[in-house]
Parts: structure tokens; C-alpha cells; sequence
């Protein structure tokens, strides 16, 4: 039996982004034995990546390792670990990092025994994000990975079938289950406004602004909030402004219910978040809020007919975490007006006839 690992770091949206290459890896490799190493999550409150992928069929196992593994001991004992299991083959999809990282990625799993090794990041065009020409875009990260695979042949990340989280009957149920009790029925607006990064950060004034414009015209329509147990506090704050069914679901699904209860959504608003390509993925349209900290196109969700809102700062692209120099004006400098009028616009594109009967 052939034995392969699979290299990726990250947490939700990473590893949303990256599962057609699980499900492409899978499909070229039907027989063989594959082992994810991954990082252990940066904070409690992020999702491993096999609370994802778990139930997709696209390994077998998953080896973790904290993310700054640092000691001659510690990395020893990972790469013993590593060899003792004779891997055939290595395939690295971790995100650019640097040519220096890249070199010791490549020599490490060497190192290990692993005699093929396939999509360390090495070349230009790989290393750094590039621009899409006739755009003013930068190429889909997502799509950066996957080129990384063509050795392996061709495919496309329009098959839908390569973002098929494959959800089970149990966790629909317990989606379903976790609606009734809120009384929450079909269609319904999903929010999402919680990051880890402070640079992705709305503020929690904007979205209540946007709520209580929303609420003038679909008030009646239900609302289910999302996240991380610590977003449970924002959420009831912002629930208080909704006059119609609500469900502050924060920290009471994992991820794959999270989905489950996202796919039955009419339409999604948060900012550039794990659950955004989570509904991404199951294909509900986005209304999000993006920070200029990323480079425009290279993070947005998969999918056509989301309203992305980016606002290109001359820094744009600098990849902070907290920005202590402009204010965060690329974010801030968003408007409510415009977020207000992207819903409406989705809203508007379907199901008119349901949303009408609910207001």
C-alpha cells in the first residue's frame, strides 16, 4: 500500500480553501494510506483541521505538532516519527512562506526518508501572490494550491464535487435539531462577525447599524448568529437589535454542523472569516466586509455572486494583525450605506416571494 503525507498548516478557512486538493489527492490516490500533518490549533478557540475534513474520506490519519516546534529534541522526535512510518510520498500544501522556509521544508521531509516530494513552493510565481492580469484581483489562493498539484494531472475547481464537505445525516439532524429549538425556520439570514485578527475586525457599531437598517424592511425574517463560544457575548448584543426569530448558535456547533445549519441559509454577512467559506462552500452568497490587510482576491470565497467589499489602501496587502498606523481605515472606511445595500441587492435576486410573506 502506498503511504502519503500531506503537509498543511491553518484552521477553518485554510483548510475550506484547500479541501478540493484533499478531495483531488484522494481521487488520484484511491488506495493509499494518507496521513495529514498539521498544526495543533494556534488558540483553544480554533477548530482543528480534522474537525473539518473529518467524515470527507480524504484521510486516514492526522499527526499534529505545535506551531513554533521548536528544540532539537522535539523535532527529532517528529521526524522519527515521520520515518518510522516509510512514507512513499510527500505533498507540501502549506502557504508560501519564504524560499529559506521552503528549502527546509524540502530538506526536512528528506531528511525523513520520503522519497517523492511534491509541491513545496519554490519558484516566483509560487513564493508570492500574483496579480491576475486585466484585473485588479490577485490570484485565488485557492487556486495557488491546487496548481501545485498538476503533476498529478488535470481537474478543475469548478467540479463541485472537489468542495463536497459531505456532510452526514446526523449532523443535518442536529442542525435541524439546533433551529427548531430557536424557532428558527427557513429561509433565514446568517452573521457571522467574530475574527481572531484584529485587522479583520468591522466593529460590533457597524453591525448593529447594518441590523437595524436590515430589520426595517425584513424584520421577520429569522436571523441565526455564528461562531466561536467567545463570540456568544457580541452576539446577544446584537440579537437585542432584531425584532424577528433569533438563534446565537456561537460555540454550539462544531464546524461541519455549523455548515450544515449555514446551507439551508438565503444569505451570509461577516467579514473574511472561517464560517465565510464555510458558506462559501455550501453555496450561499456572502455579503463581506474585507480588510485591505490581505491583497484583493487572493482570500475571497469561492463562488460567483457574493458582494465583496474592499476598500484598496496605498498599504494594502500588509498583512498585519492589528494596524496602529492608519486607523484601520481600509475597514472603517466601509460604510454601513454600502453593506446595506449589497444585501438588499441579494435579497432581492431570489426567492422574493418568501421573503415578502415573511415581512
Amino acid at each position: 500500500m502506498q503511504r502519503i503525507l500531506i503537509y498543511r498548516l491553518g484552521s477553518l478557512g485554510d483548510t475550506v480553501l484547500a479541501l478540493p486538493c484533499f478531495h483531488f489527492i484522494r481521487r488520484c490516490f484511491p488506495a493509499a494510506a494518507i496521513t495529514i500533518l498539521t498544526n495543533q490549533p494556534v488558540s483553544g478557540v480554533a477548530p482543528p483541521l480534522q474537525s473539518i475534513l473529518e467524515n470527507t474520506g480524504t484521510f486516514d490519519e492526522v499527526l499534529t505538532y505545535p506551531i513554533h516546534l521548536s528544540g532539537w529534541q522535539r523535532v527529532s522526535e517528529l521526524r522519527r516519527a515521520l520515518a518510522d512510518r516509510k512514507f512513499d510520498l510527500a505533498i507540501s500544501l502549506v502557504e508560501a512562506r519564504g524560499l529559506a522556509r521552503s528549502v527546509r521544508d524540502w530538506l526536512f521531509f528528506k531528511s525523513c526518508g520520503i522519497p517523492r516530494i511534491v509541491g513545496v513552493p519554490f519558484r516566483q510565481h509560487q513564493l508570492a501572490c500574483q496579480p491576475v492580469p486585466g484585473t485588479q484581483e490577485f490570484e485565488w489562493e485557492a487556486h495557488r494550491l491546487f496548481s501545485r498539484l498538476a503533476s498529478f494531472g488535470a481537474a478543475s475547481l469548478d467540479d463541485n464535487t472537489l468542495w463536497d464537505l459531505r456532510l452526514t445525516a446526523s449532523e443535518r439532524a442536529e442542525a435541524g435539531r439546533l433551529l427548531r429549538e430557536s424557532n428558527v425556520t427557513v429561509p433565514f439570514l446568517a452573521l457571522a462577525v467574530g475574527t481572531k485578527v484584529a485587522a479583520k475586525d468591522w466593529g460590533e457599531s457597524r453591525w448593529k447599524e447594518l441590523l437595524q437598517q436590515l430589520a426595517r424592511r425584513h424584520g421577520a425574517v429569522p436571523l441565526v448568529l455564528l461562531g466561536a463560544t467567545e463570540d456568544r457575548p457580541r452576539n446577544e448584543r446584537l440579537a437585542a437589535f432584531w425584532p424577528g426569530p433569533r438563534a446565537n448558535l456561537a460555540g454550539r456547533c462544531s464546524p461541519r454542523v455549523s455548515a450544515a445549519v449555514l446551507e439551508r441559509a438565503r444569505l451570509f454577512a461577516g467579514p473574511d472569516s472561517g464560517p465565510m467559506h464555510l458558506a462559501a462552500c455550501v453555496g450561499v452568497p456572502c455579503v463581506v466586509v474585507f480588510s485591505a490587510r490581505s491583497l484583493p482576491g487572493q482570500w475571497y470565497p469561492r463562488g460567483t455572486g457574493h458582494r465583496i467589499l474592499y476598500r484598496k489602501e496605498p498599504c494594502f496587502g500588509c498583512g498585519l494583525d492589528e494596524c496602529l498606523t492608519h486607523q484601520l481605515k481600509c475597514l472603517t472606511g466601509i460604510p454601513v450605506a454600502e453593506a446595506h445595500t449589497a444585501m438588499e441587492e441579494l435579497l432581492a435576486v431570489d426567492h422574493p416571494a418568501e421573503l415578502t410573506a415573511a415581512t
